[in-house]
């Protein structure tokens, strides 16, 4: 398979783009699990070309070198309203990534998640990283299921996200993924 894509129609994908994880039951109580506070956090969203879930074993397929790997860290404002958790991309330069989450219940021990995504994030540097240039892309039409549970003292909360999504590297390379993995964790100082 090959995959052409012109810098302009990605431009104009990435602009015209926003997102929005939506979650159908639940309350706040249900994300005692996750450790959850308002506030800044870093959420990181991490693809591969290969995993041991024998669903999805070989999650990403890239066209091309793919370069600064399938990593975007990016930092997003965490916030509840009403029975949700909902997040946005804390600047313009973080991307337009907005989300809401909701609990779905509880199967094999970990908290469920279901939504959709549409919309981009940019790595941005942390202290921990430096940019890589790479963005992720959801596609707005396909259903995402997300799951997953987290650590109150810690404040970290991790999981996965499973649906169509694309990794864009600085040079327009392309890596389309079926199912990717996220943490997000309190944003770290300076």
């Amino acid at each position: 398979m090959s995959v052409v894509l012109r810098s302009g129609l990605l431009a104009a994908s990435l602009a015209a783009s926003e997102c929005a994880v939506v979650i159908t039951t639940g309350n706040l109580n249900a994300f005692v699990v996750f450790g959850f506070t308002s506030g800044e956090k870093l959420l990181t969203i991490s693809g591969a070309d290969v995993s041991v879930n024998p669903a999805h074993p070989r999650p990403c397929a890239s066209a091309g070198g793919f370069s600064g790997g399938k990593l975007v860290s990016t930092r997003v404002v965490l916030s509840s309203q009403g029975d949700a958790w909902v997040g946005r991309s804390m600047a313009t330069a973080d991307g337009d990534l907005a989300f809401t989450l909701r609990s779905a219940g509880v199967s094999s021990g970990r908290r469920l998640v279901n939504g959709t995504f549409s919309g981009h994030a940019v790595s941005v540097a942390t202290r921990a990283t430096k940019p890589s240039g790479v963005r992720i892309v959801f596609d707005s039409l396909s259903a995402k299921t997300i799951d997953g549970d987290g650590d109150a003292a810690s404040q970290v909360a991790s999981g996965n996200i499973a649906g169509s999504i694309t990794f864009v590297d600085a040079r327009g390379n392309v890596a389309t993924c079926d199912w990717v993995q996220w943490t997000m964790q309190p944003l770290p100082p300076g």
